[in-house]
């Protein structure tokens, strides 16, 4: 029993506190903030870039394969 008390007594002093959770949970909220945003402007650019190109292919062959 003692060595029970000795492990949990080692462990609590590693376990979070509620400051810490709450730290945490701000400091992640701004991380996939900004993580969403970088992601919605890649997509948009690669849209912008990469769609005008296939729509011209698509219309070459189109017009021009016969």
């Amino acid at each position: 029993m003692d060595s029970r008390l000795t492990r949990i007594e080692a462990l609590i002093p590693t376990l979070a506190t509620r400051e810490d959770l709450a730290r945490l949970e701000t400091r992640m909220e701004t991380t996939i903030h900004r993580e969403i945003s970088t992601l919605t402007w890649r997509l948009l650019i690669f849209l912008v870039t990469f769609l005008p190109g296939v729509f011209a292919g698509v219309f070459y062959v189109a017009r021009n394969v016969h």
